[in-house]
């Protein structure tokens, strides 16, 4: 990853994060490589600094290469014809975005924009190429990291068709706090998130996303502390997100 100067107009708040001390290392299809491996790779990559509602790279436009998600997290969205975003998925810290087509002639099929602080490495076609020539191994790892995304991707879809919205919910919650690394009950969890992109998400309407999350407040599976949503009972809420292993 290249730590040159910070281009023009780029986000200069968050500190840049090296690669050797970053903490989602051991997360990575390629952010654990071998030092000597991870100096060439530093080369090799771009990063950029964005701050909250930064967009990343937007649906249209030409795929010319991959994004790494150091730091923070980045929504993928697809807007209908009426300007309505539609969140696809959010994205944290190890994820691989962007596409890359064989023809090199496709374009991107979502948009991506950060919702917190978040650092990035772009690496085009050509140095992606590049340096997969000299670390195959890397590939291999790459190939993971993008099936991984792919399964996800059929996951939500399976649960979009057989789950029922409060599942769909509380699975979506789980997720936050475990990118968050919110795992003791009790602990914060902030989401950056308004209702209507909660309902985005799970594929309600905002009311239905109000009220369910009423109806888990009504639980005392969660509580909202000012803005910060609180899970008290994470084994009850991971028991309404997965009703059939209850069963």
């Amino acid at each position: 990853m290249h730590h040159g100067a910070v281009p023009k107009g780029v986000y200069k708040a968050m500190r840049r994060i090296l690669c050797e001390m970053c903490p989602a290392r051991s997360n990575g299809a390629i952010c654990d490589l071998p030092l000597d491996a991870l100096g060439e790779f530093q080369g090799a990559g771009a990063i950029t600094l964005y701050r909250p509602r930064q967009v990343v790279f937007s649906e249209g436009n030409a795929a010319t290469g991959l994004y790494l998600v150091c730091h923070g997290s980045v929504k993928l969205y697809h807007s209908d014809r009426s300007g309505r975003e539609h969140i696809l998925e959010v994205a944290g810290p190890g994820a691989v975005l962007g596409e890359l087509p064989m023809n090199g002639e496709q374009a991107l099929s979502v948009s991506a924009e950060s919702v917190s602080e978040s650092q990035l490495c772009f690496l085009s076609r050509e140095r992606l190429a590049w340096f997969l020539k000299r670390h195959p191994d890397t590939g291999v790892r790459l190939i993971g990291a993008l099936s991984n995304e792919l399964a996800a991707a059929r996951i939500k879809v399976r649960d979009l068709a057989l789950k029922g919205a409060e599942s769909r919910l509380a699975g979506l919650l789980l997720q936050f706090a475990e990118t968050s690394g919110v795992v003791t009950p009790g602990q914060p969890l902030h989401l950056r998130y308004t209702r209507r992109e909660l309902a985005d998400m799970i594929g309600v309407t905002t009311e239905t996303a109000i009220r369910l999350l009423a109806k888990l407040k009504q639980k005392h599976i969660v509580r909202v502390d000012r803005r910060d949503l609180v899970i008290a009972d994470v084994e009850r809420l991971t028991r309404v997100a997965n009703p059939d292993a209850y069963a």
